[in-house]
């Protein structure tokens, strides 16, 4: 497993923008290792299209690593990069601190995705509005918008999630779609909801909106980006 982490000079997370220097963290057996790092200044490249370049430029240092820890990320850059298939962790301090606890969470995204799945397996005139889990998750509800739409009901995204998270007490929303809704970050902000990325193995998105922070199940100061 590899992280990636954007630094200043004293090791702590910066936000996006800012010159500093990311890391790359290998898990090797049970410790993780600091390896390879390289001086990352995005906020030296002016206009849209140098800025498109530099992050593109970082993916593919990256290689395979998809999970990265910084300080902050918002506008542009933070579509982007979810767009090129990054999980986003925003944390305080050392990042290494946060290795373990990011790595679980991945994991929990990772069953929460294959358990999206299989209950978005019913024909999708049952899925019209989000499905309880049911069991031990209390709380938590699914939902494959891809699906949804595909059935030909002439419902967007917002025509299918809003009226559910404006009225449904939940934990948590798993929701299996093609692409992050663009309408996400303003009305989940508005509403004090925060919401995580995980790109799935068939090309598609999961997307896990938490009620509120205290259950979202970030801890020591680690949550996702949005």
């Amino acid at each position: 497993m590899h992280i990636a982490a954007i630094v200043d000079g004293n090791g702590h997370a910066i936000p996006f923008g800012e010159p500093g220097t990311v890391i790359i963290y290998t898990l090797a057996g049970d410790r993780w290792k600091a390896g390879d790092a390289f001086a990352f200044e995005p906020g030296g490249h002016p206009g849209l299209a140098s800025l498109k370049d530099a992050i593109q430029t970082l993916a593919a240092k990256l290689g395979d690593c998809r999970i990265m820890l910084l300080r902050d990320v918002r506008g542009f850059p933070r579509t982007m990069l979810i767009e090129l298939g990054f999980t986003l962790w925003s944390v305080a301090g050392d990042p290494a601190d946060q290795l373990d606890n990011v790595m679980q969470l991945t994991a929990q995204a990772a069953e929460a995705a294959a358990a999206a799945v299989a209950a978005n397996q019913a024909s999708a005139s049952d899925m019209a509005v989000p499905a309880f889990l049911g069991g031990s998750c209390a709380g938590i509800y699914t939902i494959d918008i891809s699906q949804v739409q595909g059935s030909g009901t002439g419902h967007n995204s917002k025509d299918i999630l809003l009226p559910f998270l404006q009225s449904t007490p939940f934990t948590r929303l798993d929701i299996v779609c093609d692409h992050v809704p663009k309408w996400f970050p303003g009305e989940l902000g508005a509403m004090k909801l925060n919401f995580s990325t995980t790109p799935l193995e068939d090309g598609r998105w999961l997307i896990s909106v938490r009620s509120d922070a205290r259950r979202n199940g970030h801890r020591s100061g680690c949550s996702s980006c949005g």
